[in-house]
């Protein structure tokens, strides 16, 4: 995160500082002192304006492109807005509910929720969404099944905690009835429930052969689930992105494009979010990479810590709408982690509500 000056602006270099971001964040131009007093209630003069806007660049808040032109913000004037400066637009009750109605049509289809954050988020801010999938620390087991195929061959069917289904064929020895592993899944479903691999590999339980045999079996294929899981990462609005001027270089352009349509690449690029509840904003060059430093992210964490998390959040220029982005992560993420609460068969994480709850 860009260092924040511990000594705050004055009252008025605070009133003109947040109208020229907000005025640049409308229109895509620098601002001039003449254009801040017309559309801005200051009750100062222009020549006042002029001043306190050249104690703003020389204090690194704002910078002028070229001579005679007016100003624009800089990262710093853009982290010290959204700090302490920035109104949140809230959600209007009516959308929060129209929201909250298509999420819960999808509940039980998890691609198809994560699709639809994305397309939210996209439609609120008109910018790109990224949505990453719910990822365990561990997989747990929430449930699973052995049902036999044929003659020395059984399906074992592994549901975990967050939802994923995965299954597996196990090869057993001739005489195995669908009695034998009916009996041995039914303790053992009560011995592994909520439990990762390693936490099952200690148990100490004695099993006799058959029992022996499926969990071999389920610690087989959750090990191959912890080395395989891939993160997916959904994505929206990339036209809307590439709509705005800063994008409008084919260099710039192709940048964003490659990163978007290259799930491995955007993986990547998530940046490392903290554990608790709460919305991250990146500012140009606090991202990690060189065609991002044009490009604000406004990202947060949905799921329980420590357990099952993924993250959304939106892409878009300097001049982000952060005032609507902030309040929209944050109630997509809500909704997020209460159908992951749902889907995952756990209580619902207390999370806290918002200013204008449904």
């Amino acid at each position: 995160m860009l260092p924040f000056p511990e000594r705050r602006l004055s009252e008025r270099q605070e009133r003109i500082l947040k109208a020229i971001i907000e005025s640049h964040i409308s229109h895509a131009a620098p601002v001039a002192s003449e254009t801040l007093v017309r559309e801005h209630a200051l009750g100062v003069s222009s020549a006042t304006v002029r001043n306190e806007m050249a104690e703003l660049e020389q204090a690194g808040y704002i910078h002028q492109p070229h001579t005679s032109a007016g100003r624009t913000p800089s990262e710093l004037g853009y982290r010290y807005f959204v700090q302490r400066l920035m109104e949140e637009q809230r959600i209007p009750r009516s959308e929060q509910l129209t929201i909250r109605h298509q999420f819960h049509q999808v509940a039980l289809a998890r691609e198809q929720w994560l699709q639809l954050a994305a397309a939210v988020l996209a439609r609120s801010v008109h910018a790109a969404a990224i949505v990453s999938s719910p990822q365990t620390v561990e997989c747990r087991v929430k449930h699973f099944e052995t049902l036999l195929m044929q003659d020395g061959l059984a399906l074992l069917v592994l549901v975990l905690q967050e939802g994923t289904v995965k299954q597996q064929l196990v090869q057993l020895p001739e005489d195995t009835s669908q009695e034998d592993l009916s009996r041995a899944a039914n303790r053992l479903n009560a011995l592994f429930r909520g439990k990762s691999r390693r936490e099952i590999a200690t148990l100490a339980e004695t099993f006799n052969p058959g029992e022996d045999l499926v969990q071999r079996a389920v610690l087989l294929l959750m090990a191959q689930i912890d080395a395989l899981e891939a993160v997916t990462v959904y994505h929206d609005g990339l036209v809307e992105l590439l709509d705005q001027p800063e994008f409008a270089r084919v260099e710039r352009a192709r940048a964003i494009v490659e990163v978007l349509e290259r799930p491995q690449t955007m993986r990547d690029l998530l940046p490392v979010m903290p554990a608790e509840n709460g919305v991250q904003i990146l500012i140009g060059s606090e991202n990690r990479r060189e065609w991002m430093r044009e490009c604000a992210f406004v990202l947060a964490r949905y799921g329980e810590a420590g357990d099952v998390t993924g993250v959304v959040g939106i892409l878009g220029p300097l001049r982000l709408s952060y005032s609507v982005a902030v309040p929209a992560v944050r109630y997509v993420s809500r909704i997020m982690t209460e159908l992951l609460g749902d889907t995952s068969g756990r209580p619902e994480p207390q999370v806290p509500p918002t200013s204008d709850p449904p």
